[in-house]
């Protein structure tokens, strides 16, 4: 018996490894004469054009083509060679790859969240933004996370907490963004007001229109060049410039009068806190408590 070949009482799983790597070298012997048939081809090719005396830019593009066939029938045949190998390692890396996505999946999503981030500018380090339920100013941002401090108190303060808050990158593609500061110069700034639902809530809602005028009065001229500049450029109509009051019945015999006004970006907090305080000043007492939420 030749030593080579396995005993009948071989196990299957020794058939198959010993199979294998008889096809194994059977297929590198091939490959080997393969290379050796197309160099060998080529030279003899080269040889007998050279023995023509073609002019030398003929001879490079014929270099070059001779060099291009080479290559296909290599690929080509080596391919045929190793089709069943090559499956084989194809099948493998893609389960390889299926693993490794699935393992890395949040980390590639704060990357594609960082990409998107960047690709549409939803905001930058500066900008007060709401994400995720968190609201603050944008601090820090990475490949994988953005650190935000915390503004507040609620939805709708102004100062900081003192928290820093960092959140993956990944909620960018599940959560709106809200940039509060998309306009860094001036911004419609909105904010509410309860007082009683009785006879004297006009008076309250003429006291905070003079509050607004009051306190925007510095900045009102700039405020609507801005508005007109950012009008032209983004092919927009100018927001009124003037202040405004929207009345919203709330339950418990109480109004909720939302104010809007024009304010600097980076000081609607302390407008809104001035227009607060001379409208208490001017009412005296007629606010009530707004309505739990």
């Amino acid at each position: 018996m030749d030593p080579a070949t396995p005993p009948v009482s071989a196990a299957p799983a020794e058939l198959l490894a010993a199979l294998d790597r008889a096809t194994m070298v059977k297929n590198g012997l091939l490959t080997l004469a393969l290379l050796a048939a197309v160099f060998a081809a080529r030279w003899l090719v080269m040889r007998a054009l050279k023995k023509r005396g073609l002019r030398p830019d003929e001879l490079r593009r014929i270099t070059g083509s001779t060099r291009s066939a080479m290559l296909a029938v290599l690929a080509v045949g080596t391919g045929a060679l190793w089709f069943d190998e090559l499956k084989l390692l194809a099948l493998s890396l893609a389960a390889v790859a299926a693993a490794v996505v699935l393992a890395t999946k949040e980390l590639i999503m704060c990357a594609g969240g960082s990409f998107l981030r960047s690709s549409s500018r939803a905001f930058e380090v500066g900008d007060r933004v709401e994400l995720g339920g968190v609201r603050g100013d944008v601090v820090d941002t990475t490949l994988f996370t953005t650190t935000i401090l915390e503004v507040g108190p609620s939805t709708v303060g102004h100062q900081r907490t003192g928290r820093a808050v960092t959140v993956p990158n990944s909620m960018i593609f599940t959560h709106p963004i809200t940039n509060e500061s998309y306009t860094d110069v001036f911004l419609l700034h909105s904010f509410a007001v309860c007082v009683r639902a009785d006879a004297r809530w006009r008076d309250a809602e003429r006291a905070l229109l003079s509050a607004m005028e009051a306190e925007m009065h510095r900045y009102a001229d700039e405020a609507l060049r801005f508005f007109e500049r950012v009008a032209k450029e983004q092919h927009i109509d100018v927001p009124p410039q003037q202040p405004r009051v929207l009345v919203q019945v709330e339950p418990a015999d109480t109004l909720r009068l939302w104010c809007r006004l024009p304010a600097p970006a980076r000081e609607k907090g302390t407008v809104e806190q001035a227009v607060l305080r001379r409208f208490l000043d001017a009412t005296q007492g007629t606010t009530a408590p707004a309505p739990p939420t």
